[in-house]
C-alpha cells in the first residue's frame, strides 16, 4: 500500500474524512511479463526472462540476482520489451473505369514479433560475455520454440520462428551492459514443414 496518505496524516494532522477520496493503490504485480522460449528440438534449450522474487514475495530490483534460483526457474534477464504487429491476406482488384475495387480477403498472417532487451552483468559488473553466449545459442537453436508468456497466450501464440533480425550493440557508458533485439513470427505447429531441421 503506498504510504504518502499516512505521512500526510501523520505530519499535518489531516483527517480520515480528507483522505478519503485519494486512491490507494497496491504494488503491481509484473509477473505478466515473464516469459519462457522452449526449444522444441532440443529440451535443453530453455531460456527464462523475468524478475526474481525476494522472500518476502514482493519483486526483486530487475538487475538483481537474475541468474540465481527464484521459484525453481533462473533468468537470463529481465523481460524484454516486446512489439507485435499482424496483416492480413488481401487481394485488391481495381474495376475498370470506376473508383472502386474488389477486396478479397484470404486469411490472415502470422504475428511478426520483434523482442529487445538488455543483458547485465550484475555480479562483476564487467562485459556480460557468457549471458551474450547464451542469447546468440538462442538465435541459433533449430527448430521453433514453445512460449509461454501473459501476451502470447491473449492473443493466442503458442509456438514461434526466430526468423532474423539478430542486433547486439553496446549501451553508451555501461560496461556492464549490452542490448540485443531479435524478430520471430508466430507459428502452428502443423504449418512448420521445413525439411533438414
Amino acid at each position: 500500500m503506498k504510504v504518502a496518505p499516512r505521512l500526510i496524516q501523520a505530519g499535518f494532522g489531516v483527517s480520515n474524512f480528507m483522505l478519503s477520496n485519494i486512491p490507494v493503490y497496491q504494488s503491481n504485480d509484473a509477473s505478466f511479463a515473464d516469459m519462457t522460449f522452449e526449444s522444441t528440438k532440443n529440451p535443453d534449450a530453455v531460456f527464462r526472462f523475468g524478475i526474481p522474487t525476494m522472500e518476502n514475495g514482493h519483486p526483486a530490483f530487475p538487475f538483481v540476482n537474475n541468474r540465481s534460483e527464484s521459484g525453481g526457474s533462473a533468468y537470463l534477464a529481465p523481460p524484454p520489451m516486446v512489439r507485435l504487429t499482424r496483416g492480413k491476406h488481401v487481394k485488391r482488384t481495381p474495376i475498370d473505369r470506376s473508383e472502386h475495387e474488389v477486396v478479397e480477403h484470404f486469411g490472415l498472417k502470422p504475428w511478426e514479433i520483434k523482442v529487445s532487451g538488455i543483458l547485465v552483468d550484475m555480479d562483476e559488473h564487467q562485459y556480460p560475455s557468457a549471458l551474450l553466449r547464451e542469447i546468440n545459442s538462442m538465435f541459433t537453436q533449430r527448430g521453433t520454440y514453445r512460449i509461454v508468456g501473459q501476451i502470447f497466450e491473449d492473443l493466442g501464440i503458442n509456438e514461434v520462428f526466430i526468423n532474423g533480425g539478430f542486433d547486439v550493440g553496446f549501451v553508451e557508458g555501461y560496461v556492464d551492459t549490452v542490448k540485443y533485439a531479435f524478430t520471430a513470427i508466430s507459428i502452428d505447429p502443423t504449418e512448420f514443414l521445413v525439411q533438414n531441421l
